[in-house]
């Protein structure tokens, strides 16, 4: 296995990195339906760090059509954000007609329940019938922090397969498992990694700090190319849960693998990094949730009282909070109420998912 890392300083330069890798034609074959899914998860434009740049994705695109595909881009933004409104900020709102693909509204196509074989969180989940049809899927992240996963990479980005409300599934059973359930049957072909602006911070993967690393990185197996990536950013890949449970489940490997191009060092920028989320370890699980009716009042008890500080807290900045109501509709639980106009979090329910902060289009709450 093979990942190519380059110094770039255009979408264009995407080309160089596959070139790297023996060129796109050893990733597509004429006649083939591909699919790629890049991250357009909030009404942020790639400046920001927040989701992928739209002309990098459309270089891509280009070069699979001219290695005889037929393709077509795929997205599905955050619960409960909407792909008219996200599409057009994020900069993705003409992509067809500047670049001649179809952008597919993942949340609006029909929806397939597929088994998990290999699950350990997730044995069955619903994906946008489009995703199942393809013959390949490009895998198109952004370099980013996350709040809960530390960073959000080629293995995380293929929860956006997942439309809608769906998506809360992977969460309250187990979102690094999870992650990796649904890597096992979504299977990416070729990972290409938007490096040109990536995000740092406890706030990613919506509300970080944008950072000019001026990087594409691509690569046959994607959890080597997130292994990669977290060298990129100072982060030994072992840390982070998700990317280390892949490795163990046989999906890739964590080192061991040839780096072509320029090299990890020539790129390499120590970000910001939030504070790892061993919480996640402790969250509720879904077997637990189906058996809360019976033991909501010791529950309650147990996690509101006696662990609260242990399972972590959700943090409001009442000085950026506008009163959307967004993180209501993105609690899965719904522990989340809004008293007057500010948000109240009831700490009995929560379970320390921080959906809401991913979801806050302000940056107002955050992990305490």
């Amino acid at each position: 296995m093979t990942v190519a890392v380059i110094k770039a300083g255009s979408p264009q330069e995407a080309k160089r990195a596959l070139e790297l890798l023996g060129g796109m034609e050893r990733f597509v074959s004429p006649g083939e339906r591909i699919m790629v899914k890049p991250n357009i998860c909030a009404a942020r434009p790639s400046e920001t760090g927040t989701v992928t740049d739209p002309e990098l994705v459309g270089e891509v695109c280009r070069l699979a059509a001219a290695a005889g595909a037929e393709v077509v881009v795929g997205e599905s933004p955050i619960h409960p954000f909407r792909s008219s409104r996200v599409f057009p900020r994020a900069g993705y709102g003409d992509f067809r007609e500047r670049h001649g693909f179809p952008l597919l509204d993942l949340d609006s196509e029909e929806r397939v329940e597929v088994r998990v074989p290999r699950g350990v969180a997730v044995k069955q989940e619903v994906v946008a019938k489009p995703v199942l049809e393809c013959d390949g899927l490009i895998n198109m992240p952004v370099l980013k922090t996350h709040l809960q996963t530390v960073v959000s990479l080629g293995l995380k980005n293929i929860k956006g397969v997942v439309p809608g409300k769906d998506k809360l599934i992977v969460h309250l059973n187990g979102l690094d498992q999870g992650i990796v359930d649904l890597n096992t049957v979504i299977r990416s072909r070729l990972t290409v990694v938007d490096g040109l602006v990536g995000m740092e911070g406890g706030l990613g993967p919506t509300n970080g700090k944008p950072v000019r690393i001026g990087a594409i990185v691509a690569g046959d197996n994607v959890v080597e190319v997130d292994a990669a990536c977290c060298r990129m950013m100072g982060l030994d890949p072992e840390r982070v849960a998700h990317i280390r449970l892949a490795a163990e489940r046989g999906l890739g490997r964590l080192d061991g693998f040839e780096v072509v191009g320029d090299g990890i060092e020539a790129v390499r920028r120590r970000c910001e990094l939030p504070a790892h989320p061993d919480l996640n370890r402790f969250m509720i699980t879904g077997v637990l949730l189906r058996m809360y009716g019976f033991v909501r009042k010791p529950l309650d008890r147990f996690l509101g009282r006696a662990l609260s500080g242990r399972f972590g807290e959700v943090r409001l900045e009442k000085e950026r909070c506008d009163g959307c109501r967004v993180c209501v509709k993105a609690c899965p639980v719904e522990a989340v109420t809004m008293a007057g106009e500010f948000p109240v979090i009831d700490t009995s329910l929560c379970i320390a998912c921080f959906c809401c902060a991913e979801a806050c289009p302000r940056g107002a709450l955050s992990r305490a």
